[in-house]
């Protein structure tokens, strides 16, 4: 072969190469793509299409007034974020703009970028810090959701229909029957009240401590374990989470319970916050009117019970 055609060759095969190397490239991003959309992470509200979070901000703006939210994911998959902005535009003519949805953690990454006025999450300490890092003002409760206790079909611990879970604990104690514990903060902070002032103590040899914040890890292990564990009750109860042959064993019991903050943003951190709206939309979420409304959305959807429960507010408060 000359050398002229040597080189030719070693062209093509460099060129074919590159030529892959760049197929490979473009397939690599369309699968990341693919995967982010298809990731439960925060969801950005736009009807038409899903946008990521820097383009969501530069959608046109809504005529007339609104207030920007971002909501922890929950409150959207189950309708009921939905139904309560609705009820909210056509009583006051404010837009409700959900800006983001999804786990806490990821809502307070949108937040932190501006263009949010509200934001709503469980009671944390991820929701009081931002209140100390002088981002939000005056959080307040508004709504409550509910854990409950799962286990195995069989009930080794005799608890199935009970509405106490400190008894329902103390069955499991005493049976020295498998426990997983999530490694939630909500979770424990839940299941620590229920124990500690009950002097009840789960057997260390009989108990797993998760240091994943899954419930789908965590009840794929009590299901392994043959154990009991707490889990929420909308996740478990609309599906999202497969139960691993786990069955409900024990709900309704008040300290089961974890409460919901409503912050408004702090106009000194962000210029251009809507201010008074986010405040009339706070103090709505409050009204007397809205709690009974939350007591009765979606009865007998997940079963006889409201989908969320309504907190105690002082009158005028």
């Amino acid at each position: 072969m000359s050398r002229v055609a040597k080189k030719v060759v070693i062209l093509a095969v460099l060129g074919g190469a590159a030529v892959a190397l760049i197929c490979f490239s473009i397939t690599a991003r369309s699968l990341h793509s693919i995967g982010a959309a298809q990731s439960p992470a925060t969801n950005l509200h736009n009807p038409s299409a899903a946008l990521p979070v820097e383009q969501a901000f530069r959608r046109a703006p809504t005529t007339g007034p609104s207030v920007r939210v971002a909501v922890i994911g929950g409150m959207v998959f189950t309708g009921f974020w939905n139904a309560l902005a609705e009820r909210y535009e056509q009583q006051t003519g404010v837009h409700v703009d959900l800006i983001a949805a999804g786990p806490k953690n990821d809502i307070v990454r949108v937040f932190e970028q501006g263009h949010v006025d509200v934001i709503t999450m469980h009671a944390s300490d991820t929701m009081i810090n931002l209140v100390a890092n002088g981002y939000t003002l005056d959080p307040q409760p508004w709504m409550r959701n509910d854990l409950i206790i799962v286990g195995p079909p069989d009930d080794p611990a005799g608890i199935k229909g009970m509405t106490d879970a400190a008894a329902a604990l103390k069955r499991i104690a005493v049976a020295k029957s498998p426990f997983v514990v999530h490694s939630s903060l909500g979770a424990q902070e839940v299941l620590v009240n229920i124990l500690d002032p009950n002097e009840i103590r789960l057997d260390p040899a009989h108990t797993t401590v998760l240091f994943d914040d899954q419930q789908r890890s965590v009840l794929k292990v009590a299901g392994e374990k043959h154990a009991y564990t707490l889990v929420g009750r909308i996740p478990f109860r609309t599906g999202r989470l497969p139960n691993n042959g786990l069955v409900l064993m024990v709900r309704g019991d008040e300290r089961l319970m974890r409460p919901y903050l409503v912050a408004v943003t702090n106009p000194q951190w962000i210029p251009g916050v809507h201010v008074s709206e986010a405040k009339r939309f706070a103090a709505y979420l409050r009204k007397p009117q809205t709690q009974a409304w939350i007591a009765e959305f979606g009865k007998g959807t997940l079963d006889d019970r409201p989908i969320y429960f309504p907190v105690k507010v002082p009158s005028g408060g």
